[in-house]
């Protein structure tokens, strides 16, 4: 069952890669979602975590990044 935050999680999906990663907590208040629900959505998106300085609270732990491949552009 998709979660009420979908929407605004495909944008996250498609944004250009970025630097910095956000931890499930961030990801978790953006979308107003639990975190819970945040981490099987990104598992099943096949989304991996590394350890990293959060783009949001700046906290060292867990965070979650949109990667590109090599040459391809949005």
């Amino acid at each position: 069952m998709p979660f009420k935050g979908v929407d605004q999680f495909g944008k996250f999906l498609g944004r250009p890669a970025v630097r910095a990663g956000y931890c499930v907590d961030c990801l978790s208040q953006l979308y107003g979602e639990p975190a819970e629900t945040i981490g099987q959505h990104l598992g099943e998106a096949g989304i991996a975590s590394r350890q990293a300085h959060c783009g949001n609270c700046g906290e060292h732990k867990d965070t979650f990044m949109v990667l590109r491949p090599p040459g391809v552009m949005r």
